[in-house]
């Protein structure tokens, strides 16, 4: 693929991963290292260069770290006409991970790549080795709304203008605002990859698609909740505190209490803890992986 970009992030993660094709379309995957298969899913407004921090560490200590864009975000196939929902993407997973011959993984969540990694384990349970969740709606899903400013994105219109003028100034400041903690590790370059990543190829309406199509539910959170609950695997919680969207109090402890998990691994970090805290969450993640 032709990157029309002179950002050097951006290049440098291209050259990082491989395509895939996944039912005629070509899906983008940051993969790194031999041995066991570690399936890192982000969420939005993000790629796979959200876990660049953490599939290095994965591939240092013998994993094979694999970080997907999911359908319509990042360097993976935009179709206009796809189905965007959770459910949806959750089956475009699996038949990821099904061409990569993938039989067995642990996995890694965040964000809405929560309640998209739980419709993988609601789908194929004995697949997952273990289950790593980071700062994800999947709790209280059923009163779920979307944060400042994510909720710009569901309205008609105004969605399509707020995209187009969140430039990577802009973008940066939102991150340093709700996203990232320490700013000295999210700047102007970080920015503009971000920006890339997900107007690349068709200016974000994917994007949009994907925040029109949140199937924020009681169903649906009973569907998560009970696919977690019937996993016997090792599972762990690692959250940012300082999250002002899914804060600990509303989503982190409520899904503490229903998987019935004796703590949650709290880190200094805001939404995007890959940015801020990559090396505590790499060992949390080292040590859940090596006890399973």
């Amino acid at each position: 693929m032709e990157l029309n970009t002179k950002n050097q992030l951006v290049r440098t993660h291209a050259r990082s991963g491989r395509w895939v094709d996944v039912n005629g379309q070509k899906a983008f995957v940051f993969e790194q290292g031999q041995g066991a298969p570690v399936v890192c899913l982000h969420g939005v407004p993000a790629s796979s260069f959200l876990y660049r921090k953490i599939i290095p560490s994965l591939a240092e200590n013998g994993y094979r770290g694999i970080a997907p864009d999911l359908l319509g975000m990042g360097l993976s196939a935009k179709p206009k006409e796809a189905d965007y929902s959770w459910t949806s993407l959750g089956h475009w997973c699996g038949q990821l991970l099904d061409s990569m011959g993938l039989d067995k993984y642990h996995l890694v969540i965040h964000d809405i790549g929560g309640p998209i990694g739980c419709e993988l384990i609601a789908n194929a349970p004995e697949r997952v080795l273990s289950v790593t969740i980071l700062n994800s709606p999947i709790a209280n899903l059923s009163v779920f709304k979307k944060p400042f400013p994510m909720f710009f994105f569901e309205q008609p219109l105004i969605g399509e203008v707020f995209l187009q003028t969140t430039v990577p100034f802009l973008f940066r400041f939102l991150m340093h605002l709700r996203g990232v903690q320490d700013n000295s590790v999210f700047g102007l370059p970080e920015a503009r990859a971000y920006d890339f990543f997900l107007k690349a190829g068709d200016s974000g309406a994917a994007f949009l698609k994907i925040m029109r199509s949140f199937e924020a539910n009681a169903d649906k959170e009973k569907l998560y909740l009970d696919a977690l609950r019937a996993l016997n695997v090792p599972k762990q919680l690692i959250w940012g505190v300082h999250d002002k969207g899914l804060t600990l109090e509303k989503y982190g402890m409520p899904l503490q209490r229903a998987l019935r998990l004796e703590e949650i691994h709290e880190v200094p970090g805001s939404h995007f803890i890959q940015e801020d805290c990559a090396p505590a969450i790499a060992h949390q993640l080292l040590a859940l992986i090596a006890e399973s």
